[in-house]
């Protein structure tokens, strides 16, 4: 008999989208119900994916090895990157549009899992300051991205790893849910009478209120968003 699988990409497989979801093949065929239920299951892993990574800034969760940003600077001592970071291995600069890139000292950075943050270091006006013993207007006059460079390379592996954690995993369950109940509603829709259809009321929106605020905070900093 032939099988069907999710391709390599897929947070889960097939087998444990299986167990989660609150349908089974019978509730939409009637022949050949578990091929085709799979063969359904595995475009709804796939729609899945597609509206969690929409969602999260057209991002993946699973790992990227190696991955380069070019990023223009701020005024700020921390620039997002993207969650979660797992290392940075090379950041680079230039001075301006035109200057060639030259690699940046690690001494002169540090890194969380949202951000890449310039190493505190005071400048000649905060020297002075720290003459005086005003911590609070030292702190004010912080050297930022933007007096550093005009725009900043960065190479860095992030992600979660082969698999998404548990928070994202119960998202998609629930998305796919969400897609099989829409397509219960469609054929029940079209299977009925003039009059019966004229009695169905009910709406099913896939992306929900809950499942967008549920996305939204599987990538929140802990209160890490301020800038520095």
């Amino acid at each position: 008999m032939p099988t069907v699988s999710t391709d390599a990409d897929a947070y889960q497989d097939l087998s444990r989208i299986r167990e989660r979801i609150n349908y089974e093949g019978t509730d939409f065929f009637d022949d050949n119900e578990q091929l085709r239920f799979d063969e359904l299951l595995v475009k709804f892993e796939r729609e899945s994916r597609g509206i969690f990574e929409t969602l999260w800034g057209d991002q993946t969760p699973l790992t990227e090895t190696g991955r380069t940003d070019e990023i223009r600077t701020t005024y700020d001592s921390a620039i997002p990157l993207v969650y979660p970071v797992n290392d940075v291995s090379e950041v680079e600069r230039k001075n301006t549009l035109a200057s060639d890139w030259t690699v940046v000292d690690e001494n002169w950075y540090d890194w969380t899992n949202h951000r890449l943050v310039l190493a505190r270091r005071p400048n000649v006006n905060s020297m002075r300051h720290s003459e005086r013993g005003n911590a609070v207007a030292r702190d004010a006059e912080r050297a930022t991205w933007r007096d550093f460079a005009t725009k900043i390379r960065v190479t860095y592996d992030r992600g979660f790893g082969e698999q998404p954690p548990g928070d994202i995993l119960s998202i998609q369950i629930q998305l796919i849910n969400q897609l099989c109940r829409q397509l219960k509603r469609e054929q029940t829709v079209s299977a009925a009478s003039p009059e019966e259809f004229a009695g169905q009321t009910e709406t099913n929106e896939v992306l929900t209120d809950e499942i967008r605020a549920r996305i939204s905070d599987v990538a929140k900093p802990s209160l890490g968003t301020f800038s520095i």
